[in-house]
């Protein structure tokens, strides 16, 4: 019975060698290389470009040079108006907010691609920094309202686009992907 305890205590002992052997190691004589780590530049957001009411704003909406203008605007009772005669059902403003149209004309000026998209999603209203999409309005005859469509390059189109914002310092923005690349400052 002596034996049988010999022999497992031996092995247990062989065990125990073997295994920490391989957690033993002599010291290297070559340093180990340090890999650096690459910094990298953040890329600066450009400040979107604006212009005052009146004037021309031109973009570059991905490799798409376009020019936006405001040709009309109309605002309070005056659009109010226009949309009863729109549709009963055409969206109201509340206390402290107003209701705005404007006639946008955007023309593709260059590009890559031959056609370019034009949608009333690509426009808001910024008041005192918050973004107030376009509402969707029945316009009456004489109204023809921004579509989404296709233009080519060379093409300018027109419409209307409506708003209903709250009261203070606002700005037309043309977006993509909910980032403004430039303002008109929308004077009343």
């Amino acid at each position: 019975m002596k034996k049988i305890w010999y022999v497992f205590g031996m092995l247990i002992v062989l065990t125990g060698m073997i295994l920490s052997a391989g957690c033993i190691s002599t010291p290297s004589d070559t340093p180990t290389p340090v890999t650096s780590v690459p910094t990298t530049t953040p890329t600066p957001v450009p400040t979107p470009a604006e212009v005052m009411q009146g004037q021309e704003l031109t973009v570059t909406d991905t490799g798409k040079t376009i020019s936006i203008r405001i040709m009309q605007k109309k605002f309070g009772s005056e659009v109010e108006e226009i949309l009863k005669k729109g549709s009963a059902a055409n969206p109201k403003p509340a206390p402290g907010q107003y209701a705005v149209m404007l006639k946008i004309s955007e023309t593709y000026e260059s590009g890559d691609e031959a056609a370019k998209v034009v949608a009333p999603y690509h426009y808001e209203i910024y008041v005192n920094g918050i973004g107030y999409p376009a509402v969707s309005a029945a316009l009456p005859n004489g109204y023809t309202p921004l579509s989404t469509t296709n233009i080519l390059k060379y093409a300018k189109i027109e419409g209307w686009l409506t708003y209903i914002i709250p009261q203070g310092d606002a700005k037309l923005a043309y977006e993509v992907k909910d980032e403004p690349l430039g303002f008109i400052r929308i004077n009343y």
